[in-house]
């Protein structure tokens, strides 16, 4: 990165929170380095796109910001536009030639950006007045899921020493930050590589002696969700109740030919266990449709799954057939007419079940981590423990006067069908009938 040297950079971060964390190591070496960081692309000499190639949508979505970005040349010729992540990992010499926009391109495995994805740079340019941050316990992923490619790209399974990873910790609370969100692409298998058994559950066990006020755990490979780790959260009580746990499917046919370690049966024994075992839980988890084999039996079997098991929180993706996977051979036999035709009535499925989830709140009282101000709809946000950042629904603050960062305990007075509207549990409390 040493041609970026102490110009102004501009930074887009595409794809996952894993990536995120990326980003901000990333700026923090570039500021080291004499560059200004800046909030508009118009005042930059730089700007760097942190891309994603993990599916078709992630990837056009790297080129259609690219595309949008370079328009900026026009009024600024001397603009550059640099891309660095997954997606030139494994399309560097494609996107060098079909995008002439491209100024520069800097995979994964491009020396000058080792340091970035060093396990022991802890230090990152977090967004001033952050009050939730990403740490990154573990790089790569030792599982063999057939349409995945992050093995491809990231490499196998690397675990960051449980050392550095408290320093992290440390350090984003000395900055202000309350909500640490553990990501990897597989956070329960932490340690495994380092000869550490329950890795996860003792990682957890010393983040919370650091003190923060939140702990949220992202990723967890639905097979590798332990007892131990269940009765650390449930004992906790700055273990946020969540359990993000992609199932992928509930067929066992597609289950099997995806790679995955489950079956439908285990699934929904785990799902009653973890409503067991922490009352109050949020489960949140994602889906493939379209994935080849899955016929209309399948894809009900499917839909049937979140209407009776009304999980929390759902991400519906459709496959796309990822070159040099195990699953590539199968074709990609399902049209992606019918593909987007499943993903619709899947989020139809969840709009129904989040809608009858959040009105079973009304009325009750809740922790929430107030978050930001939006300043053009004139609302404060926050989140509910059960709420992970970005990805789920949020509480729209009534009448609250508590700043990002205060934790403070309201009352659902309103559901819609992923938010809820809420306000401090004194207020409603003097609002509520025969007060």
């Amino acid at each position: 990165m040493h041609s970026i040297a102490g110009k102004r950079v501009y930074m887009v971060s595409l794809g996952c929170a894993k990536n995120r964390v990326d980003s901000e190591k990333t700026l923090y070496i570039l500021a080291r380095n004499g560059c200004t960081v800046t909030n508009t692309a118009e005042n930059a000499d730089v700007i760097l796109i942190n891309s994603c190639g993990f599916t078709n949508d992630a990837r056009r979505e790297t080129v259609e910001t690219v595309l949008e970005l370079s328009r900026l040349k026009e009024k600024n010729p001397g603009l550059k536009i640099a891309v660095i992540g997954c997606m030139v990992e494994i399309l560097k010499e494609e996107m060098a030639a079909e995008m002439p926009e491209i100024d520069l391109l800097l995979p994964l495995s491009d020396a000058s950006m080792s340091e970035v994805y060093s396990s022991d740079n802890e230090k990152r340019l977090v967004q001033p007045g952050a009050v939730s941050a990403y740490l990154k316990i573990a790089e790569g992923c030792a599982n063999s899921c057939s349409f995945c490619s992050i093995p491809l790209i990231r490499g196998p399974l690397k675990s960051r020493p449980m050392d550095e990873i408290l320093k992290e910790a440390r350090a984003l609370k000395d900055k202000g930050v309350k909500e640490i969100c553990l990501v990897a692409q597989d956070t329960t298998r932490y340690g495994a590589d380092l000869g550490i058994k329950d890795g996860l559950v003792k990682l957890l066990a010393n983040i919370v002696k650091s003190g923060p006020e939140w702990i949220r755990v992202m990723y967890a490979y639905p097979a590798l969700v332990t007892d131990d780790l269940l009765k650390i959260i449930a004992a906790e009580p700055s273990i946020c109740p969540y359990f993000d746990v992609p199932f992928q499917h509930i067929n066992d046919t597609i289950l099997k030919s995806m790679g995955r370690r489950e079956t439908g049966d285990s699934i929904k024994r785990l799902v009653d266990k973890i409503r067991e075992k922490v009352p109050g839980a949020a489960i949140r988890s994602s889906f493939i449709t379209g994935f080849p084999g899955e016929g209309q039996k399948e894809f009900k079997e499917l839909e049937k799954f979140l209407d009776d098991y009304m999980l929390d929180h759902v991400g519906i993706f459709t496959f796309s057939p990822e070159v040099k996977t195990p699953s590539y051979a199968l074709g990609d036999p399902v049209p992606d007419d019918e593909k987007n035709e499943r993903k619709a009535i899947l989020m139809e499925t969840q709009r129904d079940v989040s809608r009858e989830l959040n009105g079973q709140k009304v009325g009750k009282k809740f922790d929430a981590l107030v978050e930001k101000y939006n300043e053009s709809e004139s609302l404060l946000t926050g989140r509910l423990q059960t709420q992970g950042p970005e990805v789920d629904g949020e509480v729209i603050l009534d009448e609250c006067e508590a700043g990002p960062g205060e934790i403070i305990i309201i009352e659902v007075t309103q559901a819609m069908e992923y938010d809820v509207i809420g306000k401090p549990a004194s207020l409603a409390a003097m609002k509520s009938p025969g007060i």
